[in-house]
């Protein structure tokens, strides 16, 4: 005994050195020898890693992958799209390049090129991996993906089957021409080499590339060729439908005999039961509450964030070392806001909404986890007297907020109302982007209404006049609420939870200003110090009027929000490199009068 016990402490002695030393050989993607540059759009983490089984799926129809890795594809799209522009046209990085981006994540060590699958899109690897932008942008089939995978603001559906539907078109060209239909390889080289060319023709339109990217698992569903599927002679066909038909009747008259004997045993009516509490998170991780503790108890004491009307919110870490918000539920909470929230984030995901990783339901307990926000909220900013936001960060956080809202008003289910927008509902990365969050009340208007009536909830002050009047919900009940946070972003009200008052002095301050009544100074921000663009502080103003109208009919919609924020935006960057040029130019002047004559 004595001997195997030694053996085995030899045995791991051994391979304890040899397992970190591959651990640390490995260089992450976001290291400098990877050769990409991610500045401008980072690896955003994802909840489905943290299942203990992934699901198979077969991503852009190219990709044998799983879930959690949806994510990597379009990171690395970007990245080697930005590349092929600055690097003679190759759309693939050099095999010794692209090992050095094989490694894990550092904000999620359990994703890497090779764990998967992505491992042989290096050039040289297949028959497409030779191909170049040039090559690509001059070919005939290009130009009609080119066309068809421009604008999705009409019909965002129709445009997206018609890109998907081109891209997989040229993907096909090009294993017709390189005679690879039956190689997997060859299969996700060329959907690549294609979707990265596109990605380089909206590098400068960063809202194109979102609407691009939130298209392409339509690749996963489109309807398959005719010759790929069996043919059934019409007779068999009759016979299947007979046999279906058959079975269904049969069900349903067991299921009347089984109502019928349960109505008569019973005696009374059927009195219809409450709806059972979530016994799991569908479509998410579930934690123990054991893991819960563990992360929230990482340190000495438990860090505190905030506290809302559901809950309380504590930082926390998890195994893996990724840090995350956890959300508490009160036991006395006996809304259904721990359900609301739970569905209606499980089915979204975009940048600017808070990622849900997970949930806890155990023992009466019921814990949300989210991602970290590192830079806290909106309000917190407005108050901080240490530092000022400046114009630029203030028109990025309304863009990302008008961004976010256009993605849950059109919905691919339909329209999604927050309900509760507001300055500490909208959270803050390290670098400032914003975040909406806290989707407790969020309701879902199917795509054949237009509005509902509810219950009255929200928060006073934020809250539509014409829904606290008439309990009439619509999707422009956010834009209301959307146009009273953009009023405190430009005056820099120090206010987070505004009572009716001071939302009505707010509100007609602005309208005089917009009507000209008073100078457009009266509503600036006085720590901004007059550092913004005029005109484009007087834009916003002017929508935001317009969004706070006292009727739903006078306010517009978000997309006409979002292209107003777009366009101040567009401008701000253009000014900020100007100024940047300007600089420049007169640090090169002041070094060459520096320069003296010596004299002889």
């Amino acid at each position: 005994m004595v001997v195997v016990k030694a053996l085995l402490f030899f045995q791991l002695c051994l391979i304890f050195p040899l397992t970190f030393f591959v651990a640390v050989s490995l260089a992450s993607p976001e290291d400098p020898d990877c050769g990409l540059n991610f500045t401008s759009s980072p690896y955003k983490p994802s909840g489905e890693c943290l299942a203990a089984n992934q699901e198979n799926i077969n991503e852009w129809d190219s990709f044998p992958t799983t879930r959690c890795c949806q994510n990597v594809l379009n990171f690395f799209s970007q990245a080697l799209a930005k590349q092929a522009i600055t690097q003679q046209g190759n759309l693939f990085l050099q095999q010794d390049q692209w090992e050095h981006c094989s490694g894990p994540f550092k904000h999620q060590p359990s994703v890497s090129i090779e764990n998967c699958g992505f491992g042989s899109l290096y050039q040289e690897s297949s028959k497409c991996s030779s191909l170049s932008l040039t090559n690509v942008l001059q070919d005939d089939n290009f130009n009609d993906v080119r066309d068809k995978c421009t604008g999705f603001g009409s019909s965002f559906d129709d445009a997206c089957r018609n890109c998907a539907g081109a891209i997989k078109s040229a993907r096909d060209h090009y294993l017709d021409q390189f005679y690879a239909r039956d190689n997997d390889t060859e299969r996700a080289t060329c959907v690549m080499a294609v979707v990265i060319s596109v990605a380089t023709t909206k590098l400068n339109d960063p809202s194109s590339m979102d609407d691009f990217f939130s298209c392409l698992p339509a690749l996963n569903s489109l309807e398959k060729s005719s010759e790929d599927y069996i043919k059934i002679k019409y007779s068999l066909a009759k016979a299947l439908i007979a046999i279906v038909l058959a079975a269904f009747g049969m069900i349903m008259v067991i299921m009347l005999v089984k109502y019928v004997t349960r109505n008569a045993r019973a005696g009374r009516k059927l009195v219809l039961s409450k709806p059972k509490e979530l016994a799991s998170c569908p479509g998410l991780y579930s934690f123990s509450k054991a893991e819960i503790e563990n992360a929230i108890n990482f340190g000495e004491e438990k860090k505190f964030l905030g506290r809302g009307s559901a809950g309380q919110v504590f930082k926390g870490i998890l195994p893996s070392g990724q840090v995350v918000a956890i959300k508490q539920i009160y036991r006395s909470n006996t809304s259904d806001s721990f359900t609301r929230e739970l569905q209606n984030l499980s089915r979204v995901r975009h940048p600017n909404l808070v990622c849900l990783f997970g949930c806890c339901i155990e023992d009466g307990e019921q814990y949300l986890v989210y991602e970290f926000c590192s830079a806290g909220n909106l309000a917190q900013h407005l108050l901080r007297k240490d530092k000022v936001l400046t114009w630029k960060q203030r028109v990025n956080i309304l863009r990302d907020c008008a961004l976010a809202l256009r993605y849950l008003h059109h919905n691919i289910d339909g329209c999604i109302v927050h309900r509760d927008i507001k300055l500490t509902n909208i959270l803050l990365t390290e670098d400032l982007q914003a975040k909406l969050s806290d989707f407790g009340l969020a309701r879902m208007l199917g795509m054949e209404e237009s509005r509902v009536f509810t219950d009255v909830i929200g928060t006073i002050g934020y809250m539509d006049p014409e829904y606290m009047s008439n309990a009439k919900l619509t999707c422009a009940s956010d834009i209301y609420s959307f146009g009273i946070v953009a009023l405190q972003v430009l005056s820099g009200q120090k206010v987070i939870e505004l009572d009716l008052d001071a939302r009505d002095q707010l509100t007609r301050k602005a309208k005089d200003v917009s009507m000209g009544k008073r100078p457009l100074k009266d509503f600036e921000d006085p720590r901004l110090k007059g550092q913004l663009n005029s005109v484009d502080f007087e834009s916003i103003l002017q929508i935001a009027v317009l969004c706070v109208a006292k009727s739903s009919k006078g306010r517009p919609t978000i997309e006409v929000v979002f292209e107003e924020m777009d366009k101040v935006w567009k401008n701000t960057s253009s000014d900020e490199k100007a100024a940047e040029q300007s600089a420049i130019a007169a640090t090169r002047r002041s070094h060459s009068v520096g320069v003296g004559v010596i004299p002889v």
